[in-house]
């Protein structure tokens, strides 16, 4: 079930997180410093907006959504839903607003400024109705809203710079073009109501009951993974935290990539575990679950790890190299470390509504990140500060799975894990005898060879489980 659900939302688990990151590779070539700072900037802080102000819904929809599917049920849902959308999307409009002249560009024009609100307001609802549609498995609209706005945002908001100049609001107004439109294609098969009125406040309380300690945890989460780049803004320079954007979010999104290309089937599954099953068939699923996440992250890790001399010099515009190189392999650890925690871990706390442990534990990321950077940066400058989030993931991560291991019963597929680490170990062994590609093509090459032996030695060490499902079952012959 967990392997065909995966295969099902693969494609929005690909496209829509490789756009993203082909992005942050173009803007090195078509934009300066200044400007790939601001729009980093822009999309960091509305992902804090996001957590503040309508994760705490999306999560509730995810978790609880199907017990309002029934037709006296529906219609208390979805006025209660458009009344939390319209209110999230005008508190996060005016603060964006207010971040963006005070922090970010304070001589930001009426363009910049509309083009951020347009951003927020269209990813808000991308993100909510795709949360909303793994609830209830609609994978052909999970996949227009996790494709659409990456793919096509970045084609018109490269088309706006190349016709119109280098100025953050034109790709912020590409993408946000591309999110309406992909919200608008998908009304038709969503269950949705135009009326506002009146709100269900039972579902409201429930609602806030188990997403309150959310979004105090989603908020310390962003400080974890985002802090460091304000850090950079305020004691280096809008020009520094580009720099540091690159290799930092090429990182954090490489690996967010490889996790969601597993992570999108896997937590619908457990809570369906768990509703049926009880607590022990929920951490069975997570287990299960996990094997197939660090089967996507280990090789990717190692693979970028072996392989960053020749992505960063094949693939970043020369300014940005130095920089990127010394920061990638840090920021892509980190990022492992935190999606493993996120899709493993914490979703212990999700499935037990235990949420407040997840405060505590984003609490120590949050803390020691910015501690550290605020550190480790005089010191010894932008490397050190993607040094300071590794440490800060790690410190999170250990404190999370030691709960989830004592208090919930949380077990790790230690013989699962083992073969992955072998096979991981064959293909870094094989790159590591490379010598640097200088063309995408032998890049490419090099990528395909390692994970030609990664998965040709997975293959072997599960050889006989592969005999088993291969093997045809017998025939019984009707007496």
């Amino acid at each position: 079930m967990l392997l065909k659900h995966t295969l099902l939302y693969l494609p929005a688990q690909f496209v829509g997180p490789l756009f993203q990151l082909l992005a942050m590779i173009v803007w090195t070539h078509v934009v300066d410093e200044h400007t790939l700072g601001v729009i980093t900037l822009i999309t960091a802080t509305h992902e804090l907006l996001q957590i503040g102000f309508l994760a705490w819904w999306s999560q509730y929809a995810l978790r609880f959504l199907g017990r309002y599917q029934d037709a006296s049920d529906g219609p208390h849902f979805y006025r209660t839903e458009n009344a939390v959308l319209l209110a999230s999307v005008m508190l996060q409009s005016a603060a964006v607003v207010g971040i963006l002249l005070l922090v970010i560009a304070p001589g930001a024009g009426t363009g910049l400024l509309l083009a951020t609100i347009a951003y927020v307001i269209t990813r808000s609802l991308n993100l909510y109705i795709g949360e909303r549609a793994r609830a209830r498995q609609q994978i052909r609209v999970y996949t227009i809203q996790q494709v659409f706005g990456p793919s096509v945002g970045f084609i018109v908001g490269l088309v706006l710079i190349k016709l119109i100049g280098q100025s953050p609001e034109w790709p912020l107004a590409g993408y946000a073009l591309a999110q309406l439109i992909a919200a608008l294609i998908v009304l038709p098969w969503i269950g949705w109501s135009p009326r506002l009125w009146p709100i269900d406040r039972e579902i409201v309380v429930h609602a806030l009951r188990y997403g309150l300690p959310l979004i105090v945890g989603g908020a310390l989460g962003w400080v974890g993974l985002n802090a460091s780049r304000f850090i950079i803004s305020q004691f280096s320079g809008v020009a520094a935290a580009g720099l540091f954007a690159v290799g930092y979010g090429l990182g954090q999104r490489a690996a967010a990539v490889a996790a969601m290309l597993v992570t999108a089937a896997a937590f619908p599954l457990a809570v369906k575990s768990i509703e049926q099953g009880g607590s022990q068939a929920g951490m069975r699923q997570l287990a299960t679950n996990s094997a197939l996440l660090v089967a996507i992250l280990a090789p990717s890790l190692a693979g970028i790890i072996m392989l960053r001399t020749e992505i960063v010099h094949l693939l970043i515009a020369a300014p940005f190299q130095a920089v990127t190189l010394a920061i990638l392999p840090l920021s892509t650890l980190a990022g492992a470390i935190r999606n493993f925690r996120a899709h493993f871990g914490d979703q212990v706390f999700l499935l037990q509504n235990r949420t407040r442990w997840m405060m505590a534990i984003a609490a120590i990321d949050a803390s020691t990140t910015v501690v550290l950077s605020v550190l480790f940066l005089p010191l010894w400058g932008l490397t050190s500060v993607a040094g300071a989030t590794v440490l800060a993931a790690l410190a999170a991560a250990i404190v999370s799975f030691s709960i989830g291991f004592t208090k919930f019963g949380l077990r790790l597929p230690v013989s699962h894990l083992l073969r992955i680490a072998l096979a991981t170990i064959a293909m870094a062994a094989l790159l590591r005898i490379f010598p640097e590609a200088r063309t995408l093509a032998v890049l490419a090459a090099h990528v395909a060879a390692g994970a030609a032996v990664y998965f040709g030695a997975l293959a072997l060490l599960y050889a006989p489980s592969l005999m088993r499902m291969l093997r045809p079952r017998p025939q019984h012959s009707g007496a």
